[in-house]
C-alpha cells in the first residue's frame, strides 16, 4: 500500500481498528519500561477546531475536582513524571472528541422507543447519563485539548511508558479523525510509531503483542501499514500467544511450514526476555480504549485511571 492512500484510509479505519482492539483478550501484567529517546522540544500550541455545544454545566464542585487534578498532572508531567504526562495525555484527548457522545443523544428519542426492553431502555438510560457527564464535563475544555493532548502522550511515550508508547503508536491523538491528517504531529507519528510499539511489546505490555502480530501479517491497520509484513515474526507472535495462555497453537499453512523451528525459537525467547512476568494461562487484561470510547463504552465508564499499570 502506497503512502498516499495509507493516509487517506487512516482516519476511516481508526475508529473500527479501536474497537477490534479492546474486544482482544489479554494478559494484564507487564514489566517495568524501557529506556527511551531524549524528548525534544514541544511545537508551540495551537487552537484545533473548538468543542461543540453541550448541554447543562457540570457541577461546580465536579469541575473544580477535575480542574485540579488537571492542574497536579500538568505540574508532575512538566516536572518529568512520565506516568502523569500519560494521564495528562489521555485526560485531554476524551475531550478532543466528543462526536460519540453528541451522536448518541442525538438519537435519545429512539432509544427511548417503548418498543424496547425494560433491560435495553436502562442500559440506554445510563449510556445517555455517560453522555451528557462527558459533554458538559468537557463544556470548557481548551481549543487546544488535542494538540496537548497529543503532546503530553507523546512525550510519556518518548520516556519509555509502556502504555503511552502503545497508545500513542496506535494513534490514539492523530487518528482521532480526519482533521488532523495534514498536521506536522500526524507526519512526526508516521516516522515515531513503528519504533514505539515495538518498545512497548519489548517492555512486556501485552496489548502491544496483538497489534504487532497483526503488523507483521498485513496492512490492515494505519500502525500495521508502517510496518513491513514479516512472516517468521507473524507465526512466533501466534506462537507467543499460544505459550503465555497456556492453549495449543493453529497449525501452520502449508507455505510457512519451513518457519515453524525459527518462529518457536523467537516465541520462546521472546517470552523469556519480555514476558516473563506474565504467568500462564493468561486470561485478559484490562481493555484499552481510546479515551472517547472509554468514556461512553468502558465497563466503568471510564472512571478507571489509564496509564495506571
Amino acid at each position: 500500500m502506497n503512502a498516499g492512500i495509507r493516509i487517506w484510509l487512516a482516519g476511516l479505519v481508526a475508529i473500527a481498528v479501536a474497537l477490534l482492539g479492546w474486544q482482544l483478550w489479554r494478559g494484564s501484567d507487564a514489566a517495568p519500561a524501557a529506556a527511551a529517546p531524549a524528548i525534544e522540544a514541544a511545537p508551540a500550541l495551537a487552537p484545533s477546531a473548538p468543542v461543540a455545544s453541550m448541554p447543562a454545566a457540570p457541577e461546580p464542585a465536579q469541575t473544580d475536582y477535575h480542574q485540579r487534578r488537571q492542574n497536579e498532572l500538568r505540574q508532575r508531567a512538566d516536572a518529568g513524571d512520565s506516568r502523569a504526562a500519560c494521564q495528562l495525555g489521555v485526560d485531554l484527548l476524551r475531550c478532543a472528541d466528543t462526536s460519540a457522545a453528541q451522536q448518541l443523544l442525538a438519537s435519545a428519542e429512539q432509544n427511548a422507543s417503548a418498543s424496547l426492553a425494560p433491560d435495553q431502555r436502562a442500559y440506554m438510560t445510563r449510556m445517555e447519563d455517560r453522555a451528557r457527564r462527558i459533554l458538559a464535563e468537557c463544556r470548557d475544555a481548551h481549543s487546544d485539548a488535542w494538540r496537548q493532548g497529543n503532546r503530553y502522550l507523546r512525550q510519556a511515550a518518548l520516556a519509555g511508558e509502556p502504555e503511552a508508547m502503545y497508545r500513542y503508536a496506535r494513534g490514539d491523538s492523530v487518528l482521532l479523525d480526519f482533521s488532523h491528517i495534514n498536521t506536522p504531529e500526524f507526519d512526526r507519528w508516521r516516522g515515531e510509531a513503528g519504533a514505539l510499539l515495538q518498545l512497548s511489546f519489548e517492555a512486556g505490555y501485552v496489548p502491544a503483542l496483538f497489534d504487532l502480530m497483526a503488523a507483521y501479517s498485513d496492512d490492515s491497520s494505519p500502525t500495521s501499514g508502517l510496518i513491513a509484513n514479516d512472516p517468521t515474526k507473524a507465526r512466533a507472535m501466534r506462537l507467543l500467544v499460544a505459550r503465555l495462555t497456556a492453549k495449543s497453537a493453529d497449525p501452520p499453512a502449508a507455505r510457512d511450514a519451513a518457519l515453524e523451528p525459527a518462529a518457536a525459537a523467537l516465541a520462546a525467547q521472546w517470552q523469556r526476555d519480555y514476558f516473563a512476568a506474565v504467568k500462564p494461562p493468561m486470561q485478559r487484561s484490562p481493555r484499552i480504549m481510546p479515551a472517547s470510547f472509554a468514556a461512553l463504552y468502558g465497563e466503568d465508564g471510564g472512571d478507571t485511571p489509564a496509564c495506571s499499570q
